[in-house]
């Protein structure tokens, strides 16, 4: 059986973006890139829902994020990616595929069959589907020192009540920014 994990920023006030898909907010520093280095070497299948596959599909196989990230570049986009989406034709990322349908019968099928772990990167619709539905074992949050006004939650309009378990911390000392790891009860 194969572990779903889901990481996500958040501002100090819970929201994982603003307005209009808003996370320029959120600064990925040398200690972020340095994190995100370590996590993408467990080799993880990439779960996205379809905004955030596009939205990191439009930065990663550019120059730019090579030029700025070059170890977390060439990993996102080598590593397998999956793309919830009822509304895609076709994932032209390298090493993409779409789950389309009854996603929670299949990410329950997936997750029940032997393979690689499942990391969810953003995605809060999503986790929240997944969330109410039992599917995630480990939960990833890295607060960022600020608050913004309006935007969404990470559990926006979650059904069911979830009881974590913290299992580590680690404070990005230049940023201020803190990590929190949960297992779900």
């Amino acid at each position: 059986m194969r572990s779903i994990s889901a990481f996500n920023f958040l501002t100090i006030n819970g929201f994982y973006k603003g307005i209009n898909e808003d996370i320029s907010w959120h600064v990925h520093g040398e200690e972020g890139n340095q994190y995100s280095i370590d996590r993408l070497q467990s080799g993880n299948i990439l779960l996205f829902g379809r905004v955030t596959y596009e939205m990191m599909y439009s930065f990663w196989p550019t120059e730019t994020a090579y030029s700025l990230y070059p170890i977390v570049a060439e990993k996102m986009n080598s590593a397998e990616k999956l793309v919830v989406s009822n509304s895609l034709n076709s994932a032209s990322w390298q090493n993409s595929k779409i789950i389309s349908g009854d996603i929670i019968s299949q990410i329950s099928k997936l997750k029940n069959s032997p393979g690689k772990n499942i990391s969810i990167l953003g995605s809060g619709t999503l986790i929240t589907s997944l969330t109410d539905a039992g599917l995630i074992d480990e939960y990833e949050f890295l607060i960022d020192p600020l608050a913004i006004g309006k935007g969404t939650l990470i559990f926006h309009n979650i059904q069911n009540t979830l009881r974590l378990e913290l299992t580590g911390t680690r404070v990005f000392e230049k940023s201020g920014s803190i990590l929190l790891n949960y297992n779900k009860i």
